[in-house]
Parts: C-alpha cells; sequence; structure tokens
C-alpha cells in the first residue's frame, strides 16, 4: 500500500478522534495546512480523495457556483492590499487552500480565467533564471543544507544617499533574509548572519558566496570574519567566481526578486524607509509566498515548511555574543575551527590557480581556464585539487592547523564531492 495514502488516511483518523490540526501535524511530522487539505479532501471524496494524482474537475471552469467565484475575486482583493503580494491564479489558489476557504478549490487555469472575465489580470512576463552549471547543480528537496549570501552594491536613496543590499537565502526552503547597509563590509555581513537569517532559516551545513566574503587584506590573518563565523557552526565554505558557474544563482534571483516588490517599485528617502518596507517584503516572502512542491514538502511556504523540520535543523546556542570576538581596531579575534573551505578556480595562463593570496600550481597538462576545485581541511592545513573527479595536486596550505572544535559537527562530506553530471562535467 502507499505510505503516501497511510499516511494521509491516518490524518483523518486521528482528525476524526478529536485531535487538534497542529497536534496530527506534529504527530505525523506535517504541515497543518497539509492535515486540513487531506481532511478536507476525505470529506469530500471520502477514501478516493487521499489517493495520489490530479483530481478531475467535477463541473467545468464556467459552471463554478457564484460563490466560488466571488471568493477568487475577494482573496485576490485582499492580497493587493499587501504592497508586496502575488496576485496571480497560482497565489489565490494557494491561500484558498491555506484557509479552507472552499471545499474544493478550484485549479489555477479555472481561476485564471476568473480573473479574466471579470477584467482583473496583469501582463505576464516569463522569468528566466539559470539552472545551469557546468558542475551540475545538486538538488535540495529541503531547508538547512545549502544557504547562499550576495551583495547588491553601489545602490541609491533619494537625495543621492549610496547603500548596499546583502541577501542571505536558503536553497532547499526558499527562506530569504534581507538587510540595507550604507558600507559593505564582512562585520555587517556576519552582523545580519548570525542576528537575522540564521534565526529564522537555521545554519546550514554548506554556504555559497563570491570572492569578496573571502578576501581579506590580512596577511597574518588571511580568513575573514565570515569565513572564520561559518567554519564556528560547522558550516563548509564554498567560495567561487561570481555569475559564471551556476553557485550563486539562487541568491542572485532573490536579489531580483527584493529589487523588483521594493526599490525598482517604490521611492525611498532615506534607509530606514527602505528597511521597514524590505521587512515587510521578507515577511511576505517566507510565509505568504507559494513556491514549494507541496507533495516533496508537505507545504508550500518556506517558513511553514523551517517550522515543521525545526527540531531535525542546526540553530545558534543561546546567548551567542558576536562582539566578544572583535578586537582593537576592528580584527575579529575568533579563532579558526576545524572544518572545510572550497574554492572554485579558474586555471591561468601561469597553470595556477590563486586562493586569498597565495598561488599554487596545478599539472600543465590541465587546460588553462579550465576549473578545479580546491579544498583545504583546516584540521590538517593539507589542500587537495580535484579536476572532474582526479586529485591532480596537494600542497600544505600556509596556516596553522585548528585545533577547536566546532559548535556543530563539520561536514564530512562537501557540497561538491560528488555532483551530478552537467554538459561532461568541469572543463
Amino acid at each position: 500500500m502507499d505510505t503516501g495514502y497511510e499516511l494521509r488516511l491516518r490524518a483523518v483518523e486521528l482528525a476524526r478522534e478529536g485531535w487538534k490540526i497542529a497536534a496530527i501535524a506534529a504527530e505525523l511530522g506535517r504541515s497543518s495546512w497539509w492535515v486540513r487539505k487531506w481532511v478536507r479532501r476525505y470529506e469530500t471524496d471520502g477514501d478516493a480523495g487521499l489517493v495520489d494524482g490530479s483530481r478531475r474537475p467535477k463541473r467545468s471552469p464556467e459552471r463554478l457556483a457564484d460563490t466560488v467565484r466571488v471568493e477568487i475575486l475577494k482573496v485576490r482583493s485582499e492580497l493587493e492590499k499587501h504592497r508586496h503580494a502575488n496576485v496571480g491564479a497560482k497565489a489565490i489558489q494557494g491561500r484558498m487552500q491555506r484557509d479552507g476557504i472552499v471545499a474544493e478549490v478550484p485549479s489555477v487555469a479555472s481561476i485564471k480565467r476568473i480573473l479574466k472575465d471579470a477584467g482583473v489580470t496583469r501582463p505576464y512576463h516569463k522569468k528566466h533564471r539559470s539552472g545551469i552549471s557546468i558542475l551540475g547543480l545538486p538538488a535540495m528537496i529541503r531547508a538547512g543544507v545549502w544557504q547562499q549570501a550576495d551583495w547588491v552594491q553601489d545602490l541609491w536613496l533619494g537625495g543621492g544617499v549610496k547603500y548596499n543590499s546583502l541577501q542571505i537565502s536558503d536553497v532547499g526552503s526558499h527562506m530569504m533574509s534581507s538587510g540595507q547597509w550604507f558600507h559593505r563590509t564582512v562585520y555587517n555581513a556576519v552582523k545580519q548572519l548570525v542576528g537575522q537569517a540564521w534565526l529564522s532559516m537555521s545554519i546550514p551545513l554548506h554556504m555559497g558566496t563570491d570572492n569578496a566574503f573571502a578576501q581579506s587584506s590580512h596577511r597574518d590573518n588571511p580568513w575573514t570574519l565570515w569565513v572564520k563565523i561559518l567554519l564556528m557552526f560547522g558550516v563548509e565554505v564554498i567560495v567561487s567566481p561570481p555569475g559564471t558557474l551556476g553557485y550563486t544563482n539562487h541568491v542572485e534571483y532573490i536579489n531580483g526578486l527584493w529589487r523588483q516588490r521594493t526599490i525598482n517599485r517604490w521611492h525611498y528617502n532615506t534607509l530606514d524607509d527602505l528597511r521597514t518596507d524590505t521587512d515587510q517584503f521578507v515577511e511576505w516572502a517566507n510565509h505568504n509566498r507559494n513556491v514549494l512542491d507541496e507533495d516533496i514538502f508537505g507545504t508550500q511556504y518556506p517558513a511553514e515548511h523551517v517550522d515543521t523540520i525545526a527540531d531535525q535543523l542546526r540553530w545558534l546556542p543561546d546567548g551567542f555574543d558576536l562582539d566578544s570576538y572583535i578586537g582593537k581596531g576592528g580584527l575579529n579575534t575568533l579563532p579558526i575551527a576545524k572544518g572545510r573551505i572550497t574554492f572554485l578556480r579558474h586555471i591561468d595562463e601561469h597553470h595556477t590557480i590563486t586562493i586569498v593570496q597565495n598561488h599554487w600550481h596545478v599539472p600543465e597538462s590541465l587546460p588553462g581556464g579550465g576549473l578545479v576545485i580546491a579544498g583545504i581541511d583546516t584540521e590538517t592545513g593539507n589542500l587537495t585539487i580535484r579536476h572532474k573527479d582526479d586529485i591532480v595536486a596537494q600542497h600544505r596550505y600556509p596556516m596553522k592547523p585548528a585545533t577547536i572544535d566546532p559548535i556543530h559537527a563539520p561536514v564530512t562530506t562537501g557540497l561538491l564531492d560528488h555532483l551530478p553530471p552537467k554538459h561532461g562535467a568541469m572543463s
């Protein structure tokens, strides 16, 4: 028997025994929205409503009850009151399912037709987001595995005041954090990471960024506060060239979504005004943007997915204080913890790659411009360079081996260790 069917039937049985929806969700490890959905389907269709597969509509879109048409337009009107919300058919359908507005929620196609008949549709322009990487991209089906961070630089407020915006996203859950800063510094990035992002998204196993997050001007202290804080919490640090490899594509999409819903739509004179509106955008994006596959995640909503599996995720310890690790002159005093730092690097014309301020040779048999993965084990100080699936060089990185254990256990397998094939992998 289908285990999915058994789980849905168990939810119905508990509901009929008088269990509260939240208690059923906790018992079965699913969301409250998921429980309500299958209970409603059982009430409407009996056992047949609990079976996987699409459900054939019982009536044509033209014959939907007038009350359903009214509810569709009412939900759209409610969504439109939120300055950042989607108001399309998929968003309306998600809200109707989530709130249990009608027993049988119309299809997206039916909702589109009703919106068109009412003259409240907007022009649609399909967005193209690259999911292509010459390495292949690992599939993400849960929160807390892979996060990405990226700055949008040199933006302007009214009156000619320059600022920067940092987005941090969780690839699996689609949760996001957004912060605006006058100064694009690693310290501000870490403040947002531990003071905002990780409080709602959890601490990931892997974090991807571009080179700016790992560059340091201190030759005797080459690892930035960003790198050190990730290592301290058992996160693999992944550093890649910006824009070309697909390893920051999710956060770049989030950057675009933030711009579309805030600065491209509204005018802001002060950073406080923009921050307030951004907080409202993030609240909508995390709690009311139905982007997840319900059959995989048990919900369409990012924050609801994270709440459902919160006890399986990694979180900051109570009382963690970032400022206690900042010394005189702003120099970070955070120690290096045991872990992994992984760099994606192109081979230059001298058959070397550059990591922070050091240059490392690779075999001349490898093509210039080719891509390698260079991983540093901070506990041993060993630098291992791989091309495709082969180790092509090993060096000792000039650092004192880490002796401090991270707060959370470090990952034992790197995100790039076993990638799906994509266009022949690396060239």
